[in-house]
């Protein structure tokens, strides 16, 4: 009876693992396309103080922020954090973006960085689940079932073995207090 037991919840631990496998293609597709998002809305944004920059300092953006910076009017000086985040943003969404024409497994390692970041979580709150049985989400699907479901055949022996150990110490211990 305990082995039908274990059969069947290998199965539905398999099964949900597939399940989580062939979700992951799809929210990836979704976060990128979030990602894309923002990275058009920073490069808007942007864009208005490199037209600034392009025609009072020769398109140099960094010009701009150190007049800024130097300026004595509070105002500008503030104005020139506003500009450098700005420009930080779009640097740092640009590295993202260009992780995107990577294979999936280095694209899934990278996601998988970004949990704390805004994006991601922005992405989880507003994910909508659909299985989209392409070969990618297939493989990704498999994968994910077959590692877990083999970790968890890793984990129950280390665990029946662990018990025996522990079973024949308790044993050898009675025993010695018997004689």
């Amino acid at each position: 009876m305990l082995s039908v037991i274990k059969r069947y919840s290998l199965q539905i631990v398999f099964t949900l693992s597939l399940l989580l496998g062939l979700q992951l293609p799809n929210f990836l597709q979704q976060y990128e396309l979030r990602l894309q998002g923002h990275f058009a809305e920073a490069q808007l944004q942007l864009s208005q103080f490199q037209s600034l920059a392009d025609v009072y300092f020769s398109g140099d953006l960094q010009a701009l922020i150190n007049k800024h910076k130097s300026s004595q009017i509070a105002l500008f000086r503030d104005e020139a954090t506003v500009i450098e985040n700005s420009y930080l943003r779009v640097q740092y969404l640009q590295q993202k973006i260009d992780n995107l024409n990577k294979p999936i497994w280095y694209r899934l390692a990278a996601l998988t960085q970004s949990f704390k970041q805004p994006i991601f979580k922005e992405s989880w709150n507003n994910y909508k689940a659909n299985i989209i049985l392409n070969q990618q989400a297939i493989i990704v699907g498999l994968t994910v079932a077959v590692a877990l479901m083999l970790l968890l055949e890793i984990l129950l022996y280390i665990a029946k073995l662990s018990a025996i150990f522990i079973f024949k110490r308790i044993r050898n211990h009675t025993q010695k207090q018997i004689r």
